[in-house]
């Protein structure tokens, strides 16, 4: 048996649990556990797992997509999982490795109404002309009625990243856009996260993102960062600025230091439940819950429904 804890970035949920890739008989194993466990009509279900070891000064971590897919990294997980990391050590900063780069997660300011928080520090954002050429012929053919036709930037955080400014927020449009890009294969081979950004104010914004591997989530933590960067490249804010980022599951901030964007968001344990790595559908999962902090995350979450309601932003609600 294994123990998992789920906790959420903006509702964005993700399982993390202290084990490795390499506990698993095979890839294929792997990957069906993943599947099973992140199923939504099965006994759990999320948007992805973090796997990772902590015996060394800098924790190894291995991130999957609920269809089973390895990711670079994922940015709501990783405020989750630097939380874990955090608490475990007893301190209010570390470092973590995934994949091949190294993040900086430190503690932030709790919210009044007692949501935790976590601040993520990405590595330098890079844009991919290359990219944005064959992305256009892919929009139009989308959603051929799409007037005028979205303007995207390529952006590589370091998961790779369409963005475009929008007007109003249209969901059928940005689902048949995203569900396109992850048809071609022979453009993106690594798979493309699709994002639309609504400037509300210019400091409050609406972001809303089709991940790879996942379709539309609460949030994207990556999305949200990349969305922050493109938001100065095409725009005139001042990069240093802080922008609040609203998703369909909650708020965060997000500014740029050098190029690198800083995310700060809340990183919620849900509960710890033991399940078998063989059989992640038992009939019953023993639970440990955290009450209290799902009470603290309703509350902000009220506020920012309310947000989302005032502004005309009609969109599915995923949890």
């Amino acid at each position: 048996m294994a123990e998992i804890l789920k906790a959420h970035g903006s509702q964005n949920d993700i399982f993390v649990a202290a084990r490795t890739p390499a506990d698993f008989a095979s890839e294929a194993d792997l990957r069906k556990f993943v599947r099973a466990l992140c199923d939504r009509n099965g006994a759990l279900g999320g948007d992805g797992i973090y796997f990772y070891d902590a015996t060394d000064a800098i924790p190894q971590a291995w991130f999957f997509n609920p269809d089973g897919s390895a990711a670079e990294f994922c940015g709501n997980g990783m405020r989750c999982l630097g939380r874990v990391i955090l608490d475990q050590r007893g301190v209010d900063e570390a470092v973590i490795q995934s994949g091949p780069t190294q993040y900086n997660v430190s503690r932030a300011a709790t919210t009044p109404e007692g949501v935790r928080q976590i601040t993520l520090d990405h590595p330098q954002v890079s844009f991919n002309l290359e990219v944005l050429a064959a992305t256009a012929p892919l929009v139009e053919a989308a959603i051929p009625e799409l007037d005028p036709v979205l303007t995207f930037t390529a952006v590589t955080i370091p998961n790779p990243h369409l963005v475009a400014m929008v007007k109003e927020y249209d969901e059928t449009a940005l689902n048949a856009m995203g569900e396109t890009i992850a048809r071609r294969r022979d453009l993106f081979p690594a798979g493309a996260n699709l994002s639309v950004l609504l400037p509300v104010t210019e400091h409050e914004v609406f972001v809303r993102t089709f991940e790879r591997g996942a379709g539309l989530t609460a949030s994207c933590g990556s999305g949200m960062s990349a969305a922050r960067s493109v938001y100065s490249r095409i725009g005139s804010l001042d990069p240093a600025d802080p922008v609040v980022i609203h998703n369909v599951g909650g708020v965060a901030t997000v500014s740029l230091w050098d190029c690198c964007p800083v995310l700060t968001g809340n990183a919620t344990y849900v509960y710890r439940a033991e399940v078998d790595l063989a059989a992640p559908l038992p009939p019953a999962v023993a639970r440990e819950e955290y009450a209290d902090e799902s009470r603290a995350y309703s509350l902000s979450q009220d506020q920012n429904a309310r947000w989302l309601d005032a502004q005309g932003i009609a969109t599915a609600y995923l949890s």
